[in-house]
């Protein structure tokens, strides 16, 4: 029994690594390109090297890192050209979870998902980055939950956090949090209303936002 406990402790700490190394990935505290050794990142986090390891390992396999034997642990760049990529395959399968979850949320979900998307609306308002990304990282995940498919689910993770990281180090440039905040709120209310038709149109819409933004920088770029 000691052993088993010891086992879930330890997951606890890797999850809780990994959660708080992704906060600093995606608001540049870990700056793209970089390079880090694995005491580095225990000592900034206040957590063991050994679930530390493990949570950089799955962000490797995740792609947002790579670990160099003997080098360390690079932060992966942004890339513009990587981010339309994501845009494409989030478009896919973002609709596929939405509509999963529209058709499978209790009760008791639709609820949670109302109060997210009134938070995601206020934050996007309030101009306030911070906030809309941590709404965005809440309803994202959530949602993914709710449609029950776990391979969705997991495919999804490191594409919300690439997203999440080039729409922090672009926000400024584009000023358009409440049109974002706004267009999340209103998808995330389809699928708590079952409407289908509508929750298809409202994330083409915010799949349509990413993308635009996207080409907008491309564009200012060549």
């Amino acid at each position: 029994m000691q052993k088993g406990r010891n086992i879930a402790s330890e997951t606890t700490l890797v999850d809780r690594a990994r959660a708080e190394l992704e906060v600093r990935f995606i608001t540049l505290q870990i700056p793209p390109g970089s390079v880090w050794s694995e005491g580095s990142l225990s000592e900034m986090l206040g957590i063991g090297r050994t679930p530390v390891r493990e949570a950089v390992a799955s962000m490797a396999q995740d792609g947002l890192v790579t670990v160099i034997r003997r080098a360390g642990i690079v932060v992966s760049e942004i890339s513009l050209e990587d981010q339309m990529a994501v845009v494409d395959t989030r478009r896919v399968l973002e609709k596929l979870v939405s509509l999963r979850a529209a058709r499978r949320c209790t009760r008791p979900e639709r609820d949670m998902l109302l109060q997210m998307a009134d938070g995601i609306q206020a934050a996007g308002e309030a101009r306030d980055v911070h906030a809309y990304l941590d709404n965005h990282f809440k309803i994202k995940r959530f949602v993914a939950q709710c449609a029950r498919n776990k391979f969705a689910e997991r495919a999804l993770r490191p594409l919300h956090t690439l997203s999440q990281r080039f729409y922090f180090a672009h926000h400024v440039s584009f000023n358009n949090l409440p049109v974002v905040g706004m267009a999340h709120a209103q998808l995330t209310r389809a699928i708590v209303d079952c409407d289908e038709p509508l929750v298809a149109s409202r994330c083409d819409a915010v799949s349509d936002i990413a993308d635009q933004f996207t080409r907008d920088l491309l564009g200012r770029q060549s």
